[in-house]
């Protein structure tokens, strides 16, 4: 399996839209009783997104921005047909090892009625602060946590 992540451009605005549609629709409706897409096609920005292609076919995308104290992770959709295959794994992989060689942890959020939250919790991310809504995860490496700690001691 080779995974690879390409920058998205406005072309792909229509896939990405229906890929957060099959990917978010039935939790957003579970917690707010509707579905809201995020953007229209003429709207949609692709800055900072990137489809996840394997072996050459576009099978989801991650949307990221980088801080310099962390990268958020905005979004992380795998299409039905390829989930469960270890792709979302992965692309948290990668971008794990981007932030890791940055020193600075990866943050996240998801809808406390996606059961995504388990996939999270198994890939090393720990629940930082929840609201009804959403819960607010992070991941970080030895030498980030070693160094908070170190500055919180002050």
């Amino acid at each position: 399996m080779r995974i690879v992540l390409r920058p998205a451009t406005n072309s792909d605005a229509g896939y990405l839209l229906r890929l957060e549609e099959t990917c978010m629709r039935v939790y957003a409706e579970a917690l707010w009783g509707c579905w809201r897409p995020s953007a229209t096609i003429e709207a949609f920005d692709p800055a900072n997104h990137y489809i996840i292609e394997r072996d050459g076919v576009a099978v989801g995308c991650i949307a990221e921005i980088w801080q310099p104290d962390h990268v958020f992770i905005g979004k992380l959709y795998v299409d039905a047909p390829f989930q469960r295959q270890s792709i979302g794994a992965v692309v948290l992989e990668m971008k794990s090892k981007e932030a890791c060689a940055k020193g600075i942890p990866i943050k996240l959020s998801v809808l406390t009625t996606n059961p995504a939250d388990a996939f999270y919790r198994r890939e090393g991310f720990e629940v930082e602060s929840e609201t009804a809504e959403r819960r607010w995860m992070l991941k970080r490496w030895a030498a980030t946590a070693a160094s908070d700690s170190a500055i919180s001691s002050l």
